[in-house]
């Protein structure tokens, strides 16, 4: 699969491609994830720029995202996105420090969606076989 999507999104060299993958699987409308950033410290997504490639299969759902702490002026209504089948989502530079995003729970969605999430790795533990690889 990623010898397909990874040239789409840019990303020729497969030394260049992401090192990890998540796959999560909503079985309908009823399945959600809740407020959340990706900012765990493998990732170092609060720290430096990083990209999150993002894969929706299977049935439209909606995709929300708020500002963590918006300015005077900015609306505090999630912005949100639909994503259908096929579609790629990114999330780049520090996304993670400054938004929060979910998945919401939507009654009229009867179909399953898978979403893979792709990312680069880059603070593995110390006994982690690709530490000090790349």
């Amino acid at each position: 699969m990623m010898h397909a999507i990874m040239p789409i999104c840019g990303f020729r060299d497969p030394h260049c491609w992401p090192n990890s993958c998540n796959l999560n699987l909503y079985e309908d409308g009823g399945m959600s994830v809740g407020w959340h950033s990706d900012d765990e410290s493998l990732f170092q997504g609060k720290l430096v720029d990083i990209r999150i490639l993002s894969l929706s299969l299977g049935a439209r759902r909606k995709f929300e995202l708020r500002a963590n702490w918006p300015e005077e002026a900015e609306s505090t209504q999630p912005k949100s996105v639909m994503l259908s089948d096929g579609d790629m989502m990114t999330m780049e530079g520090m996304t993670q420090k400054h938004f929060q995003h979910r998945v919401p729970k939507e009654g009229h969605v009867d179909g399953p969606r898978i979403n893979l999430t792709w990312r680069w790795t880059v603070r593995h533990t110390p006994r982690c076989p690709c530490r000090g690889r790349r």
